[in-house]
């Protein structure tokens, strides 16, 4: 598991850290010089998607066949691109951490709210990467990102349209999901219960994608 992690590790290390670097110095800068302190929660993002390419990488380079070939299992190959996306998720929590403290230095942002939205923001994309590892093993890369960017700007669109028109106020949410995230208990709401399903989507998937793979033949 350790060598198929450091392979990932250096591929992507050599075709995308000058990238890197660049994203991370011009978010940095855009955040802290420019008061966009949104682009703080971008790390999350973008760095999800470069373990994606990944896999397009392995496609390109017949990877999936060589490894037919090594005494690796199919979920060991599965689970290394999983937990490569977990330790992305960290260190760009690390980094948006380090951001977070500097903004509320220097421009005296609040830190524990910018700090718990980072920590939402994380966990959302946990679960979205998971999902787009699943459709890129059952269906390719290009399509699965397609896919999950349709769905994600589809429901973003509706959201939007509907506090357009003033129609959010309207709707109602189920009696427990209201005290779980707008009532008494909305605390836990957020700092337990959305952490704990995003987790459980994320795990849902690699297990799905180690399926998926399983079945496959090259």
């Amino acid at each position: 598991m350790i060598g198929l992690l450091k392979k990932d590790f250096f591929i992507l290390w050599h075709a995308y850290h000058k990238n890197l670097a660049l994203v991370l110095v011009l978010y940095s800068a855009m955040a802290l010089a420019m008061d966009f302190t949104f682009m703080v929660f971008f790390f999350a993002w973008i760095s999800g998607f470069y373990i994606l390419s990944g896999l397009t990488i392995d496609n390109y380079s017949k990877w999936d066949l060589y490894a037919a070939s090594l005494p690796v299992s199919k979920r060991q190959l599965v689970g290394a691109k999983f937990i490569l996306i977990t330790l992305a998720l960290l260190i760009s929590f690390a980094i948006g951490t380090l951001l977070c403290g500097l903004l509320a230095l220097l421009k005296g942002e609040p830190l524990m709210e910018n700090l718990l939205s980072l920590l939402a923001v994380s966990f959302v994309c946990l679960a979205y990467f998971g999902v787009s590892l699943v459709l890129s093993y059952k269906y390719g890369v290009e399509k699965a990102r397609t896919a999950v960017l349709l769905v994600a700007a589809a429901l973003f669109g509706c959201v939007m349209m509907l506090d357009k028109l003033d129609l959010l106020q309207d709707l109602t949410l189920p009696p427990l999901l209201q005290t779980l995230f707008l009532g008494d208990l909305a605390v836990w709401g957020w700092a337990v219960v959305m952490p704990v399903g995003c987790i459980a989507v994320y795990l849902l998937c690699w297990a799905i994608a180690t399926r998926i793979y399983s079945r496959k033949e090259f």
